[in-house]
């Protein structure tokens, strides 16, 4: 650990070598366990204590403190740091020790200040009498810190956790839910460290890849790319360890999908083939539509016209003739969903008229929960409507858009609209870019 330059040097940039760091010992208590972690995940990450210091909103000092054991942080400082280091929910779950650890410390410290009952004769008979004499308390404590011994029940709750979070993706922000998604990941992935009985065991392993692929998703949505490739990495490290090909391929495909988004288009491309290739037959046919729509996008991208209208139709065959039975872990994939990606494609394809139409269903069947999604769908639509010439219909979209995404926290939404608001630009459309640019500049004056 490189020492903290001193006020003088810092705003001098200036360096100085520093003493060398004085490492803990992290079996030395629940406490010190947590702050080597943190070390460790911190200097893996780059950072320096003073740069965590500036994520997480707390001084160097204290954060030194915490690492070095000297220390015990609140549960703020755990969430904060926990999110900057990605830890994924690491030291979230080595929390709950150090309060264990702390509130026997207190005991102990509560009947040190009692010497008169440990001398007590008469309360020393009692205890033996009732056969506490000879137990081990420490022990019993220590045997708390236990690796769980799951069940079926238990592995039903985590599932039903994982898909709950989910399903608040369309009422809460990213940034409200990513705390708590981490936290998680960071339970189901630490649950994976110790011995499970195989079935239960290739449970858990799904639930971890679902939970780290929503995280990467929040991640994306918050603009932060770094951290959302370190949990699709995660994610498709816990589905192999599931077995499930089928999920192996879900996650492939939303890398496909975000890779699209940055304008990768031969990435995306490779991510969906591969995708395609893995799922096979093992996955239900609304999966398989769903990668075969994604696929259609990226052949369109990179100019393999042909090969993407047949990937197009083979989208809509499988949802068509879908059977009943669907994939746990897949999004409800319906008309709609597929109106959205079928109308990503004809834009690329330079059908502007058959995506408006596909743009305008995707809108229509939308449940009206579902705000986030109605901007993703009106951003489409938008570009859609100018590429026909509906300048002041366009700029109406872009703006509704806006406002939602500005609302709801989405960084990637905004960005988006930044992009769609650049086209106008460059196709001499200043007065909608302009007006793009007023309503960006009122939502930063509302109040949070």
């Amino acid at each position: 650990m490189v020492a903290e330059p001193s006020g003088a040097e810092r705003s001098s940039g200036g360096k100085r070598p520093g003493r060398p760091p004085k490492l803990t010992d992290p079996t030395g208590s629940a406490v010190a366990a947590l702050g080597a972690e943190l070390r460790r995940l911190r200097v893996d990450r780059g950072l320096t204590l003073a740069q965590l210091g500036r994520l997480v909103g707390y001084s160097w000092q204290h954060l030194g403190a915490v690492e070095r054991g000297t220390a015990v942080p609140s549960e703020t400082v755990v969430l904060a740091c926990d999110a900057a280091v990605l830890a994924n929910g690491r030291l979230v779950a080595m929390l709950s020790a150090v309060i264990r650890e702390q509130a026997r410390v207190r005991h102990q410290h509560e009947a040190a200040r009692r010497p008169a009952r440990r001398a007590d004769p008469v309360g020393a008979k009692a205890r033996l009498v009732c056969g506490q004499g000879d137990l081990d308390w420490e022990r019993l404590a220590d045997a708390t810190r236990r690796p769980s011994r799951l069940n079926a029940q238990v592995v039903d709750d985590l599932e039903l956790i994982t898909d709950r979070q989910r399903r608040l993706y369309h009422e809460l922000s990213s940034a409200e839910m990513m705390v708590h998604v981490q936290a998680q990941v960071g339970l189901l992935v630490s649950l994976l460290d110790s011995p499970q009985p195989d079935l239960l065991r290739h449970r858990v392993a799904s639930a971890a890849a679902e939970a780290a692929g929503f995280a990467a998703w929040l991640w994306y949505d918050l603009g932060d790319l770094y951290t959302m490739d370190h949990c699709y990495r995660q994610a498709a490290l816990a589905a192999d360890e599931s077995g499930d090909t089928g999920l192996r391929s879900y996650i492939l495909g939303y890398r496909g999908l975000v890779a699209r988004a940055y304008g990768q288009s031969e990435t995306a491309l490779g991510f969906l083939d591969q995708a395609r290739q893995t799922a096979a037959r093992s996955v239900s046919d609304p999966t398989r539509s769903w990668l075969a729509v994604l696929a259609a996008d990226a052949l369109a991208r990179v100019d393999r016209r042909h090969e993407a209208v047949a990937a197009l139709d083979d989208a809509r065959s499988l949802l068509a003739g879908r059977a009943d039975r669907t994939d746990a872990w897949m999004y409800e994939f319906d008309e709609g969903s597929l109106a959205v990606h079928a109308g990503t494609c004809l834009l690329a394809l330079g059908r502007s008229q058959g995506a408006v139409e596909a743009f305008s269903d995707a809108l229509r069947l939308l449940p009206a929960s579902c705000e986030r999604r109605g901007a993703e769908i009106q951003v489409g639509l938008a570009a859609a409507r100018l590429a026909g010439g509906e300048v002041e219909e366009a700029q109406r979209l872009a703006i509704d858009s806006l406002t939602t995404f500005a609302t709801r926290g989405s960084v990637a939404g905004l960005r988006r609209v930044r992009e769609l608001r650049d086209t106008f630009r460059t196709g001499g459309h200043l007065g909608a870019a302009a007006a793009v640019d007023e309503r960006a500049r009122a939502l930063e004056t509302v109040p949070a």
